[in-house]
């Protein structure tokens, strides 16, 4: 960066700021400044591409990550989010006219009985959380009769409420599949939507959400899960799979 063009000591922050509170066209402005007056900040190159992540221009989002590995040929965000542009599945998108790509508005559809939103318990600290966005497709990890929701590598994003995990896991014992994105973010807040893409035989009638109903284990459940490890329970969801 030329020195006669000093970045203004507060813009980062203000841009660090606009991303942890969502506000992405802020967050774009600024990044777009930063970036103006230094071409090779890599970190608002890949807050950028994020910011245009978050409101589904992956085209734009593509861009910056690959300005950003042109001056960081091994950064990890840039690579591990690019690699998740790539990956995204055409049924998720559809194109626009201005040849950005967008999420789908039917990946938040919630179905009644099919779809629960939840906001997860102890999430990650704000530098992690920065990294996601919204339609992320993130996994669960059962722990300690626990559901852990990670990133694809492994990262932890938080933990779903105790009520909530403990009926996920009858589910899929049962045979039941779901898949999990990442539905908000804010600052020290993540909520994911949580849909059934597989009803077992042993469900057939039973949806897997009701509206005001408290998942909190039944007799029923606690006796079903004693004995079990909770990998023994994971492995029976794998093979359904």
């Amino acid at each position: 960066m030329d020195d006669q063009f000093p970045l203004p000591s507060n813009l980062s922050n203000r841009a660090i700021d606009a991303s942890l509170e969502a506000r992405w066209e802020d967050a774009i402005k600024l990044n777009r400044q930063i970036i103006k007056l230094d071409p090779q900040n890599v970190d608002a190159l890949n807050r950028q591409a994020r910011a245009y992540m978050e409101l589904g221009k992956m085209t734009s989002a593509k861009k910056y990550y690959t300005n950003a590995l042109k001056i960081d040929p091994y950064n990890p965000i840039a690579l591990r989010n690019l690699k998740i542009i790539k990956s995204f599945k055409k049924s998720v998108h559809h194109p626009q006219d201005n040849g950005h790509t967008r999420l789908s508005p039917t990946l938040f559809l919630q179905e009644p009985g099919k779809t629960k939103v939840v906001s997860l318990l102890n999430v990650a600290e704000p530098q992690k959380l920065s990294q996601t966005y919204c339609g992320m497709n993130v996994k669960l990890i059962i722990k300690n009769r626990k559901i852990i929701v990670a990133c694809a590598n492994g990262d932890y994003l938080g933990v779903l409420p105790d009520d909530i995990s403990h009926h996920l896991i009858k589910l899929l014992k049962g045979g039941n599949k779901f898949d999990l994105f990442i539905k908000a973010i804010k600052v020290n807040a993540l909520s994911v939507i949580i849909r059934e893409t597989f009803r077992s035989k042993r469900f057939k009638n039973q949806p897997s959400f009701l509206e005001g109903t408290s998942y909190l284990p039944t007799s029923d459940m606690i006796t079903s899960l004693d004995g079990e490890t909770d990998e023994e329970v994971l492995e029976e969801s794998e093979e359904q799979e």
